[in-house]
């Protein structure tokens, strides 16, 4: 993958990505294109990004990273800032459209979307990361943590204390 074509998918992923994975779908059909292995990549990219401090969106500079090396990371963290300067200037469009209600339609109809995108791809990401009986267990138990909504440096130290134990 050129650094162009990294820089593209990275500026696409985070510019539909409103906060979470809902970039996730875009990102990996992108890596798959490439001749990627996207899930491995990913999840990899998620577990680095998620210990990491910051917003959740960080994973796509490690995707970056292992896409171009430093190179890459550079390409990843210019294409991350472009959409926080375009969404101070669509708050301002927002603030004019809100009061309409078919504005208000297609920003619930967008939100849908997002949530149907993600479905797919998650459970592709499920699968590829249980595969032998301590994958479905932190597959488990990381759905259960998430649904309790503990923070994720919960879930990371009990899959680090698991990996040691049982590994």
């Amino acid at each position: 993958m050129s650094l162009w074509h990294l820089f593209l998918t990275i500026l696409v992923s985070s510019l539909i990505g409103f906060g979470g994975l809902s970039s996730l779908p875009v990102l990996r059909g992108q890596l798959q294109n490439a001749g990627l292995q996207a899930d491995n990549l990913i999840l990899h990219s998620l577990a680095i990004g998620n210990i990491t401090p910051g917003p959740n969106g960080l994973y796509l500079l490690v995707v970056g990273f292992f896409v171009g090396g430093v190179r890459g990371a550079l390409v990843a963290t210019a294409a991350l800032l472009i959409p926080p300067f375009l969404v101070l200037l669509l708050e301002r469009l927002r603030d004019r459209l809100e009061h309409l209600r078919r504005f208000r339609a297609v920003m619930h109809s967008l939100s849908l979307s997002v949530i149907a995108l993600l479905i797919p791809s998650s459970g592709s990401l499920v699968l590829h990361a249980g595969t032998d009986a301590l994958g479905i267990a932190m597959v488990v138990i990381g759905t259960i943590l998430l649904t309790c909504k503990l923070p994720p440096l919960v879930g990371i130290c009990i899959a680090i204390a698991a990996g040691l134990i049982f590994r």
